[in-house]
């Protein structure tokens, strides 16, 4: 196993860290220390692609699919799919 040290974490989240060992749901109390391995370990097991990411690659195959069957659809036509009826088109802002 290999050994790290974090220094210079702030007080209060290290204030933090204690009271969310002390609570945790997983074997009752348990160390800050123990606690942050844990949160460490879990963080790189949920690495993977983002939602934009995710996002894109379902666009890119729907396309596909619509190109092998012949079909091809317009950003407008895609739009359309996804409006509620009666529902106003505006695109949102971000301000």
């Amino acid at each position: 196993m290999s050994t790290i040290t974090v220094r210079d974490i702030p007080e209060e989240a290290h204030a933090a860290l204690k009271v969310m060992a002390a609570t945790a749901q997983t074997g009752g109390r348990r160390s800050v220390e123990g606690f942050a391995r844990t949160l460490l370990v879990e963080a790189t097991r949920r690495r993977g692609p983002g939602l934009g990411s995710q996002l894109l690659a379902i666009g890119r195959q729907f396309h596909a699919s619509l190109a092998a069957a012949g079909e091809s659809m317009g950003n407008e036509e895609m739009d359309a799919l996804f409006k509620r009826s009666g529902e106003q088109g505006e695109p949102a802002t971000f301000e």
